[in-house]
């Protein structure tokens, strides 16, 4: 009897011990992987989407909280806040890690007076070559722009982009359906930064990038240029948007893929502007905008 009572107490001893030693070893899993969150931008106005993205090593499960009662488990997406106000985004990573963010979200500019109104968002300043975003706001489904480079519509997109080629001043021009005379912006152009000015870092890191696609498009060994990208820049997720050509858009790894298989050795990346985010902060290529053309196939005599 006394033998069999030994027994029972060391199998409760060893089944604590194995419970702890279990216990410590997911506490050393869980503390050994960094949470790797990106929200961008962290200041919105109401209506403006938050793209939220999570690539932490081996995840396997996520709850996103975005502080006003919505919740996602999705692994990335985008999130629209309809109320102003500033909300703690937490982020739970397979029910251990755990990262949290302040998003304030401004009341949208077409929130003041009529609603009527046609507004643009654009910059007061840009870089020679610079891709530069324009944002129009309000009810209109007919959008002229006229940069005021070329003297002529630019384009018919609500939110177009456009870079300049020559420094200066420019007025740029919204007309719509809606609007009697156009809606005005004045844009200074400053001169591009030289290929010696290690300050631009974005144009080092855009031209870095445009290289090992070219590699892709060349037929280069594909997982070494994919891969080098991915985790040099992307902080390795392969869902960040690519806009090409100010029209399309793909996630980072199908354009790879395409520029892999369909534009093989038919393409040429001639440049590629990269978005930060808001957050001066952010080590993460949040977007990526490509121009590319097809390379002109020899007549045949």
């Amino acid at each position: 009897m006394g033998k069999i009572y030994t027994r029972k107490i060391l199998f409760v001893i060893a089944a604590m011990l194995l419970c702890v030693l279990v216990a410590i070893l997911i506490r050393l899993f869980f503390s050994n992987r960094t949470i790797r969150m990106t929200l961008t931008p962290i200041e919105v106005e109401t209506g403006e989407a938050v793209h939220y993205a999570d690539s932490t090593r081996n995840a396997r499960s996520w709850l996103w909280e975005f502080g006003n009662g919505d919740i996602s488990h999705e692994r990335s997406g985008e999130y629209v806040f309809k109320e102003p106000g500033r909300y703690q985004v937490r982020l739970q990573v397979d029910g251990g890690l755990e990262r949290k963010q302040i998003i304030t979200v401004h009341k949208s500019r077409d929130d003041y007076g009529s609603d009527e109104l046609v507004r643009m968002k654009a910059p007061a300043t840009a870089f020679q070559g610079e891709i530069v975003s324009f944002k129009g706001y309000g009810p209109s489904k007919e959008w002229r722009w006229q940069f005021g480079e070329s003297g002529i519509v630019d384009s018919r997109e609500q939110n177009p982009l456009y870079a300049y080629t020559e420094p200066g001043i420019y007025e740029v021009l919204l007309t719509t359906e809606n609007t009697q005379y156009p809606v005005r912006h004045t844009i200074e152009i400053l001169p591009q930064y030289t290929e010696n000015d290690s300050t631009d870092v974005l144009v080092i890191i855009g031209n870095d990038i445009r290289e090992h696609l070219q590699a892709i498009v060349d037929g280069k060994p594909f997982n070494t240029h994919y891969n080098y990208i991915l985790k040099k820049y992307l902080c390795g997720n392969p869902d960040i948007a690519v806009t090409v050509n100010n029209s399309k858009k793909n996630d980072f790894y199908s354009y790879c893929q395409g520029l892999k298989i369909i534009a093989r050795r038919k393409t040429l990346i001639d440049e590629v502007f990269v978005d930060m985010g808001d957050n001066l902060n952010n080590e993460c290529v949040m977007q990526l905008m490509v121009t590319q053309h097809e390379r002109f196939s020899e007549s045949k005599k």
